[in-house]
This record gives structure tokens, C-alpha cells and sequence, in this order.
């Protein structure tokens, strides 16, 4: 017999009480290990609970141990930055997918909190208040302040996305987050490009500074020149920016790599607002290929990496460490497939040297 009725719903205490000819009291009474009832009438129900596959929801669980049944996961970014972004979509949608199969809630705060105590204040709010029973951590710095928060407050959290240093907290991501980046300055240079620019995010966040360590590498292995690196802050606006910046400097760019797929695209417009083609007179790469990527026109190269999956893998480590049974990964809770780089339209041969 399957996990759900055949109503298609999932087995209740009320289901199994009804097949084992018994009360719910006795149910929980016979699951929970409890006194009251007989060894057969115990034996009769965990024999029924098992053949429904039957499991305690994991919000029973949290609020018999005290917890609260949810998660936390503060966005440090305003939220019209965060608008624009459609990674953290994907994210979400991956880690509240894998919330509700365990009967958990995901509670989504967002604000900018430019000072480290008013960052540190926020968590401290989510612990003192006993409305979650852990956090996600995304966008991890450089001496990131929240490790040492979360450690104090005792509030159990997992890292997404690889930190730049050895850390004792759990974390879920690629075993090389700059891979994808060196894939694609090898095709840049397999299509003779030879000046190239590269426009990041903020220096001090791990995964821009894996990127940037892969770009120099892999610029520097090819022998191409760096015509520009411009820091933004990962929006549309201030890549549109950067290009225009970019393209108006005496030695320009034959490509741009973005360190999104939204940057990618306003650097695309702003170039062809200044009469560039691409990809003819300009290629471009973004990251991370959004849905919208591959229609657009030309189709968005770009770096794919599965952000829906990096959010399953993320909830399933946390739940596991509050004790919630969950399915582990063959490859462990760091099996996140590297960045792969995908070809399409929006680069072409260089036209100049």
C-alpha cells in the first residue's frame, strides 16, 4: 500500500485509528511509545501505520520538541534590488519546496542592514522571539559576521553556496563555484577575442571572489588582456552602466562576461543604445541562466547552475540537522553539479583585435 489514501491524500492518525479498529488517542498513545494501551492493540497500529507509510509531519515533531516549525532566511539587499534579481526565485522556490514536503514553513524577511549590528540585531530578533528553529545564510562575506552570530544566538544555520573560508557550519554547493567562469573565457577565446572585461558584484562575497580568482586565472592562461573589471551591485541599472563605461573607455571590450544574467542583459541594451550589436560588434556572457535567458534575442550565453537544486540541498541539510528524516544526496550534502557554461547566441568571433 502506497504513503497516501486512496483519496490521494496523505495517511492521517484518523486513517490508521479507522483501519485498526482503535481511537486516536490510542493511535498516539501506541506511536508516541506511551502507556495505555496493549501490546497487540500497539502492535496492531504501528503494523496499519506502516503498511500506509504513515510519518509524523515534521511540524508534530518540531512543536512536541518545542520548535517552532519554520525556517528564517534573511536577504540582506533592499527589496528593489532584490526584484530584479530572479535567482533568489529559483532558490526559494527550491528550499520552500523541500520545506513543505516536511511540513515546514519558510519565513522570508528582507531589509537592508548596512552596519554589522543591525545585521546581528535582526537574527537576535529571530532567536529571542522563538520563531524559527534555524536560518539559511546566502551571500557569505569575507569575515562574515553572521557565522559568529548564528553560533552565539545557538541558532543552527546552513551556508549557501560555498564560504571562502574553512568553517565549521554546514554548507551546500559546487566543489568548484569559479568553474564555469574559466569555461567561458575559453570560449571567448576559442572565437579570437583577445580584450575582455569582466562586470562583478561586491568584492568581499564569496562567490564573486571565486569567480573573479577563476576569471584571472583563466584570462592569464590564455594570454587575453583585461580591458575592465567594474564592481556593481548586482543590478540591472549599475551593469548598464558599467558598459556604457565600458564601451566608451579608448580600449574597449570585444566581450563582457556579467556576474548575473540580468546585468548581462541591461549590458547587452546599453550597448546596442550605443550602437553595438551583439553578438557582431560585442559578445556577452551572464550567469546563472535565468528562464527568460534563452528566449531572448540573441539567446543569452551564459553559466548554468541549478539554483532550484542548491535550495532542495539547503533545506534537506538543515532539516536534517533538526532531527527531521530526509533523503540525502548520493553525493553527499556538497553534490551540487559545477557551473556549467552554455553556448548560445549572444557571442560570436571577435571582429577586432
Amino acid at each position: 500500500m502506497s504513503r497516501d489514501t486512496s483519496e490521494g491524500r496523505r495517511p492521517t492518525i484518523a486513517d490508521i485509528a479507522a483501519l485498526a479498529g482503535v481511537s486516536k488517542a490510542s493511535v498516539s498513545k501506541a506511536i508516541n511509545g506511551q502507556e495505555g494501551v496493549s501490546e497487540s492493540t500497539r502492535a496492531r497500529v504501528l503494523s496499519v501505520a506502516t503498511r500506509l507509510g504513515w510519518q509524523p509531519s515534521a511540524r508534530a515533531v518540531a512543536l512536541t520538541r518545542g520548535g517552532s516549525g519554520a525556517i528564517g532566511f534573511l536577504i540582506n539587499r533592499s527589496p528593489d534590488l532584490l526584484s530584479a534579481d530572479p535567482y533568489f526565485v529559483d532558490l526559494l522556490s527550491g528550499i520552500e519546496r523541500e520545506l513543505t514536503e516536511h511540513g515546514y514553513w519558510l519565513l522570508l524577511k528582507i531589509g537592508h542592514h548596512p552596519t554589522e549590528a543591525s545585521e546581528r540585531a535582526a537574527y537576535a530578533d529571530l532567536a529571542a522571539s522563538q520563531r524559527v528553529d534555524g536560518v539559511f545564510l546566502t551571500e557569505t562575506r569575507i569575515g562574515d559576521p553572521r557565522l559568529d552570530t548564528v553560533r552565539s544566538l545557538r541558532l543552527p544555520a546552513v551556508i549557501v553556496s560555498r564560504p571562502w573560508a574553512d568553517t565549521d557550519l554546514p554548507w551546500v554547493g559546487s566543489g568548484q563555484p569559479g568553474g564555469g567562469i574559466g569555461d567561458a573565457v575559453r570560449h571567448l577565446a576559442e572565437l579570437g577575442h583577445r580584450k575582455i572585461a569582466y562586470v562583478t558584484g561586491p568584492q568581499d562575497r564569496s562567490h564573486v571572489l571565486y569567480r573573479t580568482e577563476a576569471f584571472l586565472a583563466a584570462v592569464a592562461e590564455h594570454g587575453l588582456a583585461v580591458v575592465g573589471m567594474p564592481r556593481t551591485d548586482f543590478s540591472p541599472g549599475r551593469g548598464a552602466e558599467a558598459t556604457v563605461r565600458l564601451l566608451d573607455q579608448p580600449e574597449r571590450p570585444s566581450a563582457i562576461i556579467y556576474d548575473n544574467d540580468m546585468m548581462a542583459v541591461a549590458g547587452s541594451q546599453a550597448a546596442s543604445t550605443l550602437g553595438f550589436s551583439t553578438p557582431r560588434d560585442l559578445s556577452v556572457i551572464g550567469h546563472d541562466d535565468i528562464s527568460m535567458s534563452q528566449w531572448l534575442t540573441p539567446a543569452l550565453t551564459t553559466v548554468r547552475q541549478d539554483v532550484i537544486r542548491l535550495g532542495e540541498l539547503c533545506a534537506r541539510r538543515l532539516l536534517s540537522s533538526l532531527g527531521v528524516t530526509v533523503t540525502t544526496p548520493d553525493h553527499g550534502w556538497q553534490g551540487m553539479p559545477d557551473p556549467q557554461l552554455v553556448v548560445r547566441g549572444s557571442t560570436g568571433p571577435a571582429q577586432h583585435a
